[in-house]
């Protein structure tokens, strides 16, 4: 039964938690002869959706060209295809899980640029910020939301909020637009990350190349092919909205589906990681293979979370490792069953951060 989400303060039940389902993992990996990295597995994978991308990129640059609005059915591919790119490839990628080799690994993380965003910024603020302090207020910026949805105890209530179960998702749709246009730019004018000279250098050089690519790409030609600015916005908005939901839902539903503790601040009572992460995430979905692939296995947030350098398509494997060494030490093992599940958990989220009285919830995990 899930529980209403406080201030959970996260305690250790057993010392040496990590290293105990560590071992399993890794041993369980070795029995049947599994490389921790699925290092052939990936680049097939990255050169499928790469291929798919140049395809329907093509056909709807020809498509714009001969048969204007009619090139707008394609929208859905290419949106799909780039959500591919950026949760299979560069994401692994980004934490070294990609390949054995850091080159590919730093092309793979670099991947995010063929979207228009900062690598660099992205490691800081996932790799770094989200992964090492998850759910953890002050430090965890994945809820941040600028005011304008209070998604963690921490944060406090406005009026406003009590509508935000409702006026969410339309925000949602704006996430990437925000990300490409306001958020990189923002984090690094104010340097939020204190990048030494070095990375201010990249940084500045990713932003340039990324957002010349992003236009050029994704308006410019579009614009050329067509000759309609009407069209090319069209195809703009509605392309990076597809890509802000799905993005949106498969990074928030892990942490902010009204199961997982919200630490109010660092503890020295915080336990070793792996406590942590499973007190903090949850999976979803865990049997629908088409969504794992499409989402490069997000839907195993817990194994990712405990186990972030070991490969996406490693996650359906080693989880029932990690759910039967949980129930071995009787430590909640959040899952939803369906997507339909977490997201409800999510709309039970925001409507209850949102309210002062409290919102009986029951049976989510099971649905």
């Amino acid at each position: 039964m899930p529980q209403n989400v406080s201030t959970i303060p996260i305690q250790s039940q057993s010392a040496g938690f990590y290293n105990g389902l560590r071992k399993e993992v890794f041993s369980f990996l070795q029995k049947n002869s599994l490389s921790q990295i699925d290092a052939k597995g990936l680049i097939l994978k990255a050169t499928i959706v790469y291929l798919l991308w140049g395809i329907f990129y093509g056909a709807f640059l020809y498509t714009a060209m001969h048969y204007a609005w009619y090139s707008l059915f394609l929208i859905p591919a290419l949106a799909f295809s780039i959500i591919c790119i950026v949760l299979s490839v560069m994401h692994d990628g980004s934490h070294n899980a990609f390949s054995n080799s850091s080159l590919l690994n730093k092309l793979a993380a670099y991947s995010l640029m063929f979207a228009g965003a900062s690598p660099i910024l992205w490691y800081k603020l996932h790799v770094r910020a989200h992964h090492d302090n998850t759910n953890v207020s002050g430090y965890d910026q994945d809820f941040e939301a600028g005011g304008l949805l209070r998604l963690h105890p921490a944060q406090p209530r406005k009026n406003i909020y009590r509508f935000q179960h409702i006026y969410a998702w339309p925000l949602y749709l704006g996430h990437s637009l925000k990300w490409i246009w306001r958020d990189d730019f923002h984090d690094f004018f104010t340097d939020r990350w204190k990048l030494s000279l070095n990375e201010k250098i990249k940084v500045a050089i990713e932003l340039i190349v990324s957002r010349l690519w992003h236009i050029s790409i994704f308006i410019a030609l579009p614009y050329l092919a067509s000759g309609s600015w009407q069209l090319t916005l069209t195809f703009y908005l509605v392309h990076w909205m597809i890509v802000s939901i799905a993005l949106v839902l498969v990074f928030a539903m892990a942490h902010l589906s009204n199961v997982q503790a919200m630490p109010a601040d660092k503890s020295p009572t915080t336990p070793d990681w792996a406590l942590h992460q499973l007190a903090t995430t949850a999976n979803f979905a865990p049997y629908n293979k088409p969504l794992s692939w499409v989402i490069g296995g997000l839907n195993f947030q817990i194994e990712h979370h405990i186990f972030p350098k070991i490969s996406h398509t490693r996650y359906p494997l080693i989880s029932p490792v990690v759910k039967r060494y949980c129930e071995k030490h009787n430590i909640v093992y959040n899952e939803f069953k369906s997507f339909r599940a977490v997201i409800a958990g999510h709309y039970h989220h925001l409507r209850f951060f949102g309210r002062k009285e409290k919102i009986p919830i029951e049976k989510l995990l099971e649905n």
